[in-house]
């Protein structure tokens, strides 16, 4: 392009004088002038180019079924760097991070939605087609292959807890042994697993059995998904009127500003109403709350258990910082995400604040059983194996 063409001398040979170099000069000073000022603007005005999503893969024209939850996953152009994206589903904040890319799986209930993706740079803004989409079914998701994988708890130490903190009027369960002669069916799974037993001595008798990982802790407290999987079975002689509930609990503590919060992802099937409880707000406190689901598990047989939990911010999306710390993490709540029980996944939903311990706790995470009791006089026995966590 022949920029200099438009300020050309046209004197066809004649001399120079004084006047028109200094004319000249005054329309290169001009020229450069306007010059910078438009790449100025431009600059200050450049726009996100492109931003593009990889997954799921939609289509302006196609409302898409999907499972939740949904992996989101998207990249954006720019001259600029990127400082960082966040994922709409009907016009609500989701998810935000401070990267150059986005990878992250959201969580959201049955039915039709909108979602799209905005990317920023240091002074600007892109963003994806808004896209149709229908959740018709829920998955567990599949973890990054950099994920912390924390494998063979069954082979590690459990704790009894029989303190009376625990709940219950009593508290009187113990380990015991894990062969395939003490239930027919414990030989279908050959690993070394773990047995449960609560020998009840009076009405409502409880006992916690716990099992702690405090190794990697920045690792542990910039986890903000869980992916807690496990078998387990319930023999043949165990009543359901003899059942108060059948509690399963994943727990994490984290540093903040404040203290160390404790997050306690706690879930019951409560027999004599034949429902999940989950440990969620009802006023100003924490309690179990009825979900309607259903959940009495035949005997006999191993059912496979699979939890997807996340940590999220008090708004209720998840925020990923560029480096987590106790003044940059700002997920201070609960999210139950999902549960599958033998293949069925639902869609669970629950919001709910972290407390603080006292005393405060270190950093940490872990799993624990608990095995509550209606009546006095039964033994109530609960085998647990496979079990493993996958945080990232």
């Amino acid at each position: 392009m022949k920029v200099c063409s438009f300020f050309s001398d046209h004197s066809h040979g004649r001399s120079s004088n004084f006047y028109g170099n200094r004319n000249r000069s005054l329309l290169n000073l001009l020229f450069h002038g306007f010059l910078l000022i438009a790449l100025g603007a431009v600059s200050a005005n450049a726009q996100v180019a492109s931003v593009t999503l990889q997954s799921p893969g939609l289509s302006g024209y196609v409302t898409a079924s999907l499972t939740s939850p949904i992996h989101v996953q998207a990249t954006a152009e720019d001259l600029d760097p990127i400082t960082g994206y966040v994922v709409y589903v009907d016009n609500q904040n989701v998810y935000r991070n401070f990267s150059t890319t986005v990878d992250t799986w959201i969580t959201i209930p049955r039915g039709p939605h909108t979602l799209y993706v905005k990317a920023w740079d240091s002074h600007s803004v892109g963003s994806t087609d808004t896209y149709q989409i229908n959740v018709t079914g829920f998955a567990p998701p599949t973890p990054p292959v950099n994920a912390q994988r924390i494998v063979n708890i069954d082979a590690n130490q459990w704790t009894v807890d029989n303190d009376p903190g625990v709940g219950g009027k009593c508290n009187t369960g113990k380990l015991g042994s894990f062969s395939s002669t003490s239930d027919p069916n414990t030989q279908n799974v050959p690993d070394v697993g773990q047995h449960f037993v609560l020998n009840s001595q009076c009405y409502y008798d409880d006992t916690l059995f716990y099992w702690k990982y405090d190794q990697d802790p920045a690792q542990i407290a910039a986890a903000t998904n869980f992916l807690w999987d496990f078998s387990f079975y319930i023999p043949t002689t165990t009543q359901s009127n003899s059942v108060q509930a059948l509690e399963f609990d994943l727990f994490q503590a984290v540093p903040f500003g404040d203290g160390v919060h404790e997050f306690m992802f706690g879930s019951q099937c409560n027999y004599p109403i034949n429902q999940w409880d989950f440990w969620l707000p009802n006023g100003s406190g924490l309690t179990w709350v009825h979900s309607g689901i259903p959940c009495r598990f035949s005997t006999g047989k191993w059912h496979h258990a699979t939890y997807f939990l996340q940590r999220v911010t008090s708004n209720g999306y998840q925020e990923t910082p560029q480096t987590f710390g106790p003044s940059t993490d700002k997920n201070t709540n609960v999210r139950f995400g999902t549960l599958t029980i033998d293949g069925q996944t639902v869609y669970l939903g629950g919001v709910a604040w972290s407390t603080i311990p006292r005393p405060a706790w270190g950093t940490v995470l872990g799993v624990q059983h608990q095995l509550d009791s209606a009546v006095p006089g039964v033994v109530l026995d609960e085998y647990s194996d496979r079990e493993s966590v996958t945080a990232w």
